[in-house]
């Protein structure tokens, strides 16, 4: 075998070689693309768990959330500090899955989830939709968000 043969089968060696270790490669990314994508989903998800655990386990916010069903009901300062923290932290948790989804590490079906969590939101507690109002001017940074559009856009459609 001259040195000529020799080294063409050492070049398709080495090409087969770079092509098995790219696939393997494409392989692994895409592996770590979908844990990620999982781990985010289950992030998520756990925040909507621990929300819903807080209401079942503490029946003063149970309470609290019981009267906002009521549209016109009157709240002390106290509990309206209390609905306003419990809006946030849903406020906080959609702006989250926006800039996840914008990250590409959560699918649409999540980030549809924002515009139907809002509506169910002000649909179960209408009392919120005040508190929603106010809160929708806290965060400018994020006035062109999905977010902030899809709020805005709810309360319109409950108070037009």
């Amino acid at each position: 075998m001259s040195s000529e043969s020799l080294n063409k089968w050492i070049t398709l060696l080495a090409n087969i070689g770079v092509l098995v270790g790219l696939v393997f490669l494409a392989v692994e990314v895409r592996q770590s693309n979908r844990i990620a994508i999982a781990a985010t989903e289950m992030s998520v998800r756990d925040k909507f768990v621990l929300l819903n655990e807080n209401v079942l386990s503490n029946d003063s916010v149970a309470a609290l959330l019981d009267k906002a069903t009521d549209a016109n009901a009157e709240f002390s300062g106290l509990e309206e500090q209390k609905l306003y923290a419990y809006l946030y932290i849903f406020i906080n948790t959609w702006i989250s899955i926006e800039m996840a989804y914008t990250n590409g590490v959560v699918p649409q079906t999540t980030f549809d989830i924002i515009e139907e969590d809002i509506g169910a939101m002000l649909s179960d507690y209408p009392a919120l939709g005040r508190f929603m109002g106010t809160a929708v001017g806290v965060y400018p940074s994020v006035a062109d968000s999905h977010v902030y559009m899809a709020m805005k856009q709810a309360l319109e459609e409950i108070d037009p």
